[in-house]
């Protein structure tokens, strides 16, 4: 009988997907098992080059191998700190492979379930949240008369009861647009990771990514307290800020800053990797940088939200780099 490791095994006219999934899944436990041979490394390149079936089955389980492994360290660094999670077992080979990552992904859904790896899908906050939008939605929310409310795509928002007139709010994830109503006056207090903002007839944008968290002024004036530390933002001004504090306030383009709500993305001089990064927020799947070295590259460009793969166009063609498209959404870039 033909080992799985042998590439005679595979027929490459017969292959199937789940096949092929399997074998490229054999090929990562031996290279990960500490006890691969030069002749595994020289065997699993024949491998690779028999179908591009074969090479993009190989890229596909290497990329799900390293979401799960992700995963594993960030359980590792929560228990580190404290935070409730579960523990996976996944052991120096990761074993959940041996019957599939579908098993594999099981073995880590204590921890997934509680900070998804990669954000690829919502944790059980976000899930729970009073208000939340899906990949690509937009969304009004009307529970008060004296605000205006816009979520942004995977956008988690919680109300806070009232007191007297004014309004809280809680951001979990993502991004709000928020203002008062002509002719009404309310004080609107928005939470969001370490610190909160606080408005008084003004309109803003807060946005709320992992721990990090970014205010704008679009009108009016907008308080941002972090720890003791309190800034004032005007009009077309914004800070950011996370668990160590405020940053700086920065001049910024509200045309840029909102052009979310008109339909568009807009980059001026952004780097590639945080395009990718905020494009992930807009579609199915995963687009990934392969290539560090590219992660710096400047972008001047703006996409449609309803046809915001164009990105992926624009990165093979306008910026001459390669594209590789896998099942489930998943794009590898350079």
């Amino acid at each position: 009988m033909m080992s799985p490791l042998d590439p005679a095994s595979t027929d490459p006219s017969h292959a199937t997907a789940h096949t092929l999934r399997a074998e490229a899944q054999t090929w990562l436990r031996r290279l990960h098992s500490g006890e691969a041979t030069a002749d595994d490394v020289a065997a699993l390149e024949r491998w690779k080059v028999t179908s591009p079936a074969h090479a993009a089955a190989f890229a596909e389980a290497s990329l799900l191998w390293t979401v799960l492994g992700d995963a594993a360290q960030q359980a590792e660094r929560d228990l580190a700190v404290g935070q409730k999670v579960v523990r996976p077992n996944f052991g120096a080979s990761r074993r959940g492979f041996l019957i599939g990552g579908a098993a594999l992904a099981a073995s880590a859904a204590g921890v997934m379930v509680v900070r998804p790896p990669l954000g690829l899908w919502p944790s059980a906050t976000e899930l729970n949240a009073d208000y939340r939008t899906g990949t690509g939605e937009r969304k009004q929310v009307d529970f008060a008369r004296q605000i205006a409310i816009e979520l942004n795509t995977r956008t988690s928002l919680d109300v806070r009861p009232l007191a007297d007139d004014s309004v809280h709010l809680e951001l979990l994830s993502g991004e709000a647009a928020i203002g008062s109503r002509e002719g009404q006056i309310v004080q609107v207090t928005v939470v969001a990771g370490a610190g909160r903002a606080i408005a008084r007839n003004a309109s803003f944008n807060i946005r709320k990514i992992g721990e990090q968290v970014r205010v704008n002024c679009i009108d009016g004036r907008v308080d941002v307290v972090c720890h003791d530390q309190s800034v004032a933002l005007m009009a077309g001004q914004q800070v950011a800020y996370n668990a160590s504090g405020n940053g700086e306030v920065v001049a910024a383009d509200p045309e840029l800053v909102t052009a979310w709500r008109r339909g568009m993305l807009m980059f001026r001089r952004a780097a590639l990797a945080d395009v990718i990064d905020e494009v992930n927020r807009y579609r199915t799947g995963r687009i990934v940088l392969m290539d560090s070295a590219l992660a710096e590259r400047q972008v001047i460009a703006s996409f449609r939200l309803d046809r915001i793969d164009d990105v992926i166009d624009f990165i093979a063609k306008a910026m001459n780099l390669r594209v590789r498209t896998l099942p489930a959404g998943v794009v590898l870039v350079g």
